[in-house]
């Protein structure tokens, strides 16, 4: 549990397991901000940068990864709940079922950088806490609906509620760690989502034999359960989630030591170099993303290259295999062997990216291997007989989409070095992108369609490469021009126009900044 108080403990501080002693805080050092980080630098490097990595870790991504479970399975749970009698017991349509799932996405996305916003004032420690219990509880009371009326309510309040986790995590993440380890935590992170849909169909399947019990139907129960379990999760936010690492200032915490806050703070201040940006929250920087070109490309990316194809496949997968021939039941357990392998997938790419610091093709790899998977599942669903043939193809389309999702998320927040305004771009790209991808994704695979779904594959294939395998490769084009442009000038006469001070302020518009490809 994270304790703070107002001052510092001593600065002088050894663990017999280390190798060295590390003794440089502000309290020891009197240099500058950017002196103390190079002199921490060196003393942290070895085990003991190690070992502050483990710390930061075990502290961060079990957390918010398991947040994420919760959010992705309250978020999907609707498709299990639609097998297991939910549309008749409550009186809707399929269509108006849709409807409904697309109604959600509208104040989920509108709510995003408003919540990223808010989370970037209050800090994590406060704003979690609020947001997560209160799904926990409109996910439990969805257990209650008996109206078309009433589920869409509960579905516009849900969107608020959720809105904030997913960009709040890539958010949080780019505070605690360096451009070069983004991806891979981002991934583990995002991993949850995939792991969601195994474990979603785990739970479906159990609680699909408590159909009936206490007069309640599955789908009820469904809702229950997951409901109470994010309640108290929400709640153990307060105590598990730390603040951001600038909001130690004059404060001591029992999970890291007076040193490690110091340079954990400072490797993400100074990770590209002595022009550090400002932390200081200004409405300027939140209208600077919003100006921002690559806030736009990368939101091509998320929308029709992520969200689309991902939403429609999680809203779909239960049906889709149901559609190959197994009972309601057992096609929720068959869902879970491909979000198992989508997990794994999604983790590797990230560690690849982040081994060879090669965002563009990270994803480039990943779209590739869900348009596989899909193109596949399009042609083999018009044949009975290669039904094994299709779930195979669900295994690659729910990889490839899944692993693309924390690339582009790490490829924004590495490019963008204001703490301001990469919460805002971050909430704003993935405005358009729940808005736009979540409403178009939950309502392309059409039910009086199955099985061949020809209106959902052909624009997961279109979305795909027109709206996202594009808009990434004009992106990387773009980028690599600019880097080009600024190895040509003179670093000499740079640093004799302008102070450090000054470049910082620029972020990355300095000409001293490179892009990460």
């Amino acid at each position: 549990m994270d304790s703070v108080s107002s001052s510092r403990s001593p600065s002088w501080t050894q663990d017999p397991k280390d190798e060295k002693v590390i003794g440089v805080t502000e309290d020891t050092y009197s240099g500058s901000e950017y002196e103390r980080f190079l002199t921490l630098e060196a003393a942290f490097e070895g085990s003991a940068k190690k070992k502050l990595l483990r710390k930061l870790d075990m502290r961060l991504l079990p957390t918010l990864s398991f947040l994420y479970l919760m959010c992705s399975l309250d978020k999907a749970n609707a498709g299990n709940a639609k097998l297991f009698g939910f549309l008749e017991d409550v009186g809707m349509s399929g269509t108006q079922f849709n409807l409904a799932l697309m109604y959600f996405f509208f104040t989920y996305g509108l709510w995003e950088p408003v919540s990223n916003i808010l989370l970037r004032r209050l800090g994590p420690k406060i704003w979690f806490p609020v947001i997560v219990t209160a799904w926990g509880l409109v996910t439990t009371l969805t257990s209650q609906v008996s109206s078309y009326g009433g589920f869409i309510a509960i579905r516009l309040v849900l969107g608020i509620t959720e809105a904030g986790l997913y960009p709040g995590s890539y958010f949080i993440l780019s505070m605690w760690y360096t451009p070069k380890e983004l991806a891979t935590r981002m991934a583990i992170f995002y991993g949850a989502n995939t792991a969601a849909g195994a474990f979603g169909g785990v739970i479906a399947y159990g609680v699909g034999n408590l159909d009936g019990a206490m007069g309640w139907r599955a789908w009820r129960w469904l809702f229950l359960i997951e409901g109470v379990i994010t309640i108290f999760a929400g709640l153990c936010c307060v105590f598990l989630l730390p603040a951001f690492p600038h909001q130690y200032n004059d404060k001591v915490s029992r999970w890291l030591k007076p040193d490690e806050l110091d340079y954990a703070s400072l490797r993400v201040k100074y990770a590209n170099g002595p022009d550090s940006p400002t932390y200081e929250f200004r409405w300027g920087d939140v209208i600077a993303a919003a100006k921002d070109r690559k806030t736009y490309l990368m939101m091509m990316l998320f929308w029709w290259g992520g969200s689309v194809p991902t939403y429609s496949l999680s809203y779909t997968l239960p049906t889709m295999v149901k559609n190959l021939g197994y009972s309601a039941v057992k096609a929720q357990a068959m869902t879970t062997p491909p979000y198992i392998f989508a997990t794994c997938v999604c983790v590797l790419v990230g560690v690849l990216s982040d081994r060879f610091q090669q965002r563009f093709y990270s994803i480039m790899g990943a779209y590739t291997l869900g348009l596989i998977g899909i193109v596949i599942l399009w042609i083999t669903t018009h044949y009975s007989h290669l039904s094994g043939v299709s779930y195979f193809a669900i295994f690659l389309a729910a990889a490839g989409y899944s692993a693309q999702a924390p690339i582009v998320g790490a490829w924004t927040s590495v490019n963008v070095t204001n703490p301001s305004k990469r919460a805002a771009a971050i909430g704003l790209l993935m405005l358009l992108g729940s808005v736009g991808g979540g409403s178009i994704g939950s309502n392309i695979y059409l039910s009086n369609e199955a099985p061949t779904y020809p209106l959902g594959f052909g624009f997961s294939v279109g979305a795909t490469v027109l709206g996202a395998m594009i808009p990434a490769t004009i992106h990387w084009y773009l980028l690599r021009r600019e880097n080009k442009r600024r190895d040509g000038l003179d670093v000499a006469a740079i640093e004799r126009e302008y102070t450090n001070e000054q470049l910082g302020e620029l972020g990355e518009d300095s000409p001293l900044f490179r892009f990460t490809l």
